[in-house]
Parts: C-alpha cells; structure tokens; sequence
C-alpha cells in the first residue's frame, strides 16, 4: 500500500484521535488526528490536496462532524467521508440524509478498528 494516501481524523477525544491514527498508521497509511474540528479544517485548508479521506465523530463542540466534512468537501470534492458516532446510528441517519455528498460509511462507537481497518481498506483502494 502506498505510504501517499494521507487521512485526517477528527474526535473530541484525543485518545479516539490517536487510536484511530495508531491503527490505520500499521495499515501504512499518514494519518493527522485532531481533536478540534476549526483546527482540523484551518490544517486541511493549506493541505487540500494532502488527504484522500476525512474520518471525523459526528457530534463534537463548535463544529459538527458534518459541518466539518460539507466544508472540507467544498474545497476538494474527492475526499472521502466517514463518520463515526457514540449515538445509535439511527438517532444520526436524519442529520446524515441532509449531506449532499456520499458518505463511504459510518461507524457506532465504540469502535471495531479492524472493521474500521478494513472499510478504509476498501474504500481507498477500490476494492
């Protein structure tokens, strides 16, 4: 896999950040985790072209995951969304149906990283 495809990953919970990070970095993947979502966008504001997919929570303070995401997708449409949520998917699936950009997954926490592993994986490299 090539060391290139670069992720952001966003939670306003470091540990979850860093978990994430430290998973998908053993896949070979460069990763940035943040735990605020106006840093995260201000970082990928001067790297738009850096990253091949956003994993982002979807409920944090100041900033939405989808917020999030429906900013960084206006400045590179190619990026690939996935969320990740401590709320039942379903209590979540009306805010997801407003986004007018696919979404390659979502994720219940507390989190498989395996799974997680897996459908960037797949999603990354088109299998």
């Amino acid at each position: 896999m090539s060391s290139k495809l670069c992720i952001l990953v966003v939670d306003d919970c470091m540990d979850i950040a860093n978990a994430i990070k430290l998973t998908l970095q053993l896949d070979d993947y460069n990763v940035d985790a943040y735990d605020n979502p106006l840093l995260a966008l201000d970082y990928f504001k001067s790297n738009p072209k850096k990253f091949t997919a956003v994993i982002s929570d979807i409920r944090m303070p100041v900033m939405s995951g989808i917020e999030l995401v429906t900013n960084i997708k206006k400045l590179e449409s190619n990026v690939i969304a996935i969320f990740m949520t401590a709320f039942d998917v379903d209590y979540v699936k009306q805010d997801l149906e407003k986004c007018d950009y696919e979404i390659a997954g979502i994720f219940q926490k507390p989190l498989k990283m395996k799974d997680l592993s897996e459908r960037v994986r797949k999603h990354l490299t088109n299998d």
